[in-house]
C-alpha cells in the first residue's frame, strides 16, 4: 500500500507526491487567472467574443483541475498529462500568433523542466522533442514570410518573464530534490537505528557489536590502539524470570542497561550480546582500567534496588586485545573469563590473564555451566 493511501493526504512533505501536487496546483491557478484575464480583455476591450469564449472555457478547465486535485490529490497521472499538454498548447499558440515578434521562442525554454518534473524522464523526452521539434519545424517553414523583428520592450519583457518563470520552476525542482534527499537520509537513519539497536534495552544489538569489534581490530592493526572487552551476565536470571515473571525480567534488563549506560564513557559501546549478557567495547583502555570498570559495574549493580525491590548480582569477564587476536579468539577469551567468574562463585570479575589459574576446558563449561 502506497504512502499517500495509508495517510489519505498529500499535505505531508514526506509524501513523494507532495511537491508534484504543489507544482500542479500552482500551474493550474496561474492558468486559471491568466485565461480569466485574457477572456475579460478580449470580451470587453477588444470585442472578440469567440476568442474570449475560448479563454473562459480554458479558465474553467483549469479551475476544474484544481478541484480535481483537491478531491483526489493522489491521482496525479492524468492531470499531470493534461497540464503538460495544455502548457504545450499555450506555448505553441503564443509562438504562432507572435509571428516572429518579441523573441517569443524563448518561452520554449520553460517547457522541458515542467514536463520532466510532472511526467518523468520518458514522457519528458517525448513531449519536449515533439513540442520543441514541432515549433522549430514550423518556424523553419514560415520564417521567410515573417517581417524582420527589432529588439523591443516586448522582447525584453518576454526574455525577463520567461527567465523568471524558469528560475521559479528550477528552484521548485531543486527544493524538491533537496527535500527528497533529506527525507531519504532521515529514513535511512531510522532503518540503521532499527537494524543496529536492541528493541528492549535500546542498546547496540549483536550486529552493531560485531561491526564495532571488527572496526576496533582494524584500528589496532593500523594504529596499535589497545582496547578491551567486558562481557557481563546477570546471575540466576532464569530464576528471576521463573519467580517474578518475564515482564519483570524485561524491566530488570532495561534498568540494567541504564545502569551500564550511566557508568561508561561516551566513547565506549555497550550492547546486548544475547539474553541477559551485555558486552562493552572499550577503546583506548588497558587491562587494569577495564577490570576496575568491571568491578565498579558489579558493585553498582549489587547495590541497586531493581523493580519490586529485587536485588541481583552479576558476573563479568574481561579480555584485552593481543597482537595476534581476531574477533573469534578475543570473544572466546572474554567468554571463558565470564564462565570462570560464574563457575568460581558468581558475583565477581575474572580477566583473561587469570584464565590459566582456573584451568578451563570446553567440556567443563558444557558440564558445569548453570544459569
Amino acid at each position: 500500500m502506497s504512502y499517500h493511501m495509508r495517510n489519505n493526504s498529500i499535505n505531508d512533505p514526506q509524501d513523494p507526491l507532495y511537491r508534484r501536487v504543489q507544482f500542479l496546483r500552482a500551474l493550474l491557478w496561474v492558468m486559471f487567472v491568466s485565461f480569466l484575464l485574457l477572456g475579460c480583455i478580449n470580451q470587453f476591450l477588444f470585442a472578440k467574443p469567440t476568442l474570449a469564449l475560448y479563454h473562459f472555457i480554458s479558465s474553467t478547465l483549469a479551475l476544474a483541475g484544481t478541484a480535481w486535485l483537491r478531491r483526489r490529490p493522489s491521482d496525479t497521472s492524468v492531470i499531470s498529462l493534461v497540464v503538460a499538454l495544455a502548457t504545450a498548447t499555450l506555448l505553441v499558440l503564443y509562438i504562432v500568433r507572435s509571428a516572429g515578434q518579441g523573441y517569443a521562442l524563448y518561452w520554449l525554454s520553460i517547457y522541458p523542466p515542467i514536463v520532466f518534473f510532472l511526467l518523468g524522464r520518458t514522457w519528458g523526452y517525448i513531449l519536449s522533442i515533439l513540442v520543441i521539434g514541432g515549433c522549430l519545424t514550423y518556424v523553419n517553414q514560415v520564417a521567410a514570410l515573417w517581417q524582420p523583428a527589432p529588439f523591443t520592450l516586448r522582447s525584453l519583457l518576454n526574455i525577463l518573464t520567461a527567465t523568471a518563470a524558469l528560475i521559479v520552476i528550477l528552484r521548485h525542482i531543486e527544493k524538491t530534490r533537496a527535500e527528497a534527499f533529506h527525507y531519504l537520509e532521515k529514513h535511512n537513519q531510522k532503518l540503521e537505528y532499527i537494524a543496529t539497536t536492541d528493541p528492549l534495552t535500546s542498546l547496540a544489538n549483536r550486529a552493531k557489536l560485531d561491526r564495532a569489534l571488527g572496526n576496533a581490530l582494524r584500528m589496532r592493526r593500523q594504529n596499535d590502539e589497545s582496547f578491551c572487552l567486558i562481557l557481563g551476565d546477570i546471575d540466576h536470571f532464569k530464576t528471576i524470570n521463573d519467580v517474578h515473571g518475564h515482564p519483570i525480567g524485561d524491566v530488570i534488563l532495561i534498568e540494567m542497561a541504564q545502569l551500564l549506560r550511566n557508568s561508561v564513557r561516551n566513547s565506549d559501546l555497550i550492547g546486548r550480546w544475547g539474553g541477559e549478557e551485555f558486552l562493552l567495547v572499550l577503546p583506548n583502555t588497558d587491562c587494569d582500567q577495564a577490570k576496575m570498570l568491571a568491578e565498579k559495574l558489579r558493585n553498582t549493580i549489587a547495590a541497586f534496588k531493581f523493580r519490586n525491590g529485587i536485588h541481583i548480582t552479576s558476573s563479568f569477564g574481561v579480555a584485552c586485545v593481543r597482537s595476534d587476536d581476531d574477533a573469534t579468539s578475543l570473544m572466546q577469551r572474554v567468554d571463558q573469563a565470564l564462565y570462570a567468574a560464574k563457575t568460581s562463585g558468581r558475583n565477581r570479575t575474572v580477566t583473561d590473564a587469570e584464565l590459566t589459574e582456573v584451568e578451563l576446558t570446553t567440556d567443563q563449561r558444557a558440564t558445569n555451566m548453570t544459569p
